[in-house]
């Protein structure tokens, strides 16, 4: 089958986001849980204990995905995707056949460490073998997508069976790891391991043949070839160069600032746990709320995508960041004055905090950070792996910007473009390639 280039770039990206469909199920998946096993309508009987394992593992977890860096430089992003997608189709069989709490726990265990490698595969597989104008618009529908699926699993697991919910959502990360082995490997992956020849072959075709794809092929070859070329006698002499180089400092703190930024934001534990907070703030569930949040997680990170179109990428996250900060603030104030008795007990109040909390969430805190700190670690440091004015001041602005571009920001402390008149000297393929 004769795919052009740009049906080769929604290749990759369309198996990313069905995997992202099926990340999102995983991360509203233990509300779904402990809200049926406390149900007591099912043969797994659910303490308070073995409750917070369900909904606290996945995150623990995922703490080994920090080798997947590695893995991504040794064995390439073709490897690493399928890899990540196997791991939650496992999580997934393990929760379908769960007789006990034990088993559900080893599958959340699966959950977390697949979507977490997910997130990195993906991501960084996107931002290197799609074309600029395609890249943020591409990576910030991965977090629509994942979206989608926190708010299908959330508005679902009402009506069916947690186990029916968990059939639902591994389709699409088997569907995924299928399309995962039609890819191309990664150009900038080949280029790096100084297989030029196929990196050419890989970059035609994903990227064709115009006149800025023979710029920034020859932009990532030269720069790789430079690399060789100085590349230290020992691997510790090269460690050594690696951390203390200015492009890979300043990339390794804005990406822990973006990092942290979207994990300690609380958007995970009120997902998680949206049921148990509203229950506690008003005394009891208010099914309207709980529907109102998921489908404004949804809708959010669409607008999301849009915004960024006419806005920048950090202003958009600097805004989302302030409002929900707001509103969660505003919920914790007036739950606090509540129960002190300064205000009248008006729980409503607090639930709508929440809501305003999950609505500017979802404009871009808890997407475009991963989405720039993808794109910032330039190609040769991936595999060694108050914020608000440090983000405004300090983080570049990625829209339409190629890779080789973002890694000149750190190298030189500014941006520099392509040269529009240089010669192009990389030869490309002449034979047609399938």
């Amino acid at each position: 089958m004769v795919l052009s280039p740009v049906a080769r770039q929604f290749l990759v990206a369309g198996s990313t986001h069905l995997a992202a469909l099926s990340a999102g199920g995983v991360i509203a998946y233990p509300s779904v849980l402990l809200e049926q096993l406390k149900a007591n309508d099912t043969i797994i009987q659910l303490d308070l204990h073995k409750g917070s394992w369900i909904g606290s593992v996945h995150g623990m977890a995922g703490i080994p995905s920090m080798l997947m860096p590695f893995i991504m430089q040794y064995r390439g992003r073709r490897f690493a995707f399928i890899f990540s997608c196997v791991l939650i189709i496992v999580g997934w069989i393990f929760t379908y056949i769960a007789q006990n709490i034990s088993t559900l726990i080893i599958g959340e265990c699966f959950h977390g460490l697949g979507t977490n490698s997910l997130i990195a595969v993906s991501f960084l597989s996107v931002s290197e073998m799609l074309q600029p104008s395609y890249r943020n618009t591409s990576l910030l529908l991965y977090g629509t997508i994942q979206a989608l699926g926190i708010s299908s699993v959330g508005i679902i697991g009402r009506y069916l069976h947690w186990k029916t919910v968990g059939l639902i959502m591994c389709s699409p990360a088997l569907m995924a790891t299928l399309l995962g082995c039609l890819w191309p490997e990664s150009p900038s992956w080949l280029a790096y391991k100084g297989r030029f020849k196929e990196c050419e072959q890989s970059f035609v075709r994903l990227r064709g043949t115009d006149e800025e794809s023979k710029k920034e092929l020859k932009a990532l070859i030269n720069s790789q070839k430079e690399e060789l070329k100085i590349k230290s006698v020992t691997k510790l002499q090269d460690l050594k160069h690696t951390i203390t180089s200015r492009d890979f400092c300043l990339p390794a703190f804005h990406t822990f600032v973006l990092i942290n930024v979207t994990y300690w934001g609380g958007g995970m534990p009120v997902i998680i746990y949206s049921n148990d907070m509203i229950m506690k703030i008003s005394g009891a569930f208010n099914a309207k709320a709980k529907l109102t949040m998921d489908i404004l997680l949804f809708v959010g990170y669409n607008i999301a995508s849009v915004i960024v179109h006419y806005c920048s990428s950090k202003k958009t996250m600097l805004f989302s960041m302030t409002g929900s900060a707001v509103f969660m603030g505003g919920a914790t104030v007036t739950t606090y004055l509540e129960r002190v008795g300064v205000l009248s007990k008006e729980p409503e109040l607090a639930v709508y905090c929440l809501v305003g909390f999950i609505a500017f969430l979802s404009l871009g805190s808890s997407c475009i950070g991963f989405s720039i700190a993808s794109e910032i670690m330039p190609v040769k440091h991936r595999g060694v792996g108050g914020c608000l004015y440090i983000l405004y001041t300090y983080v570049p602005d990625t829209r339409n910007r190629t890779l080789k571009e973002i890694e000149d920001f750190y190298t030189l402390g500014h941006f520099k473009a392509l040269d529009k008149n240089d010669a192009v000297d990389v030869p490309f393929i002449k034979s047609e390639i399938d």
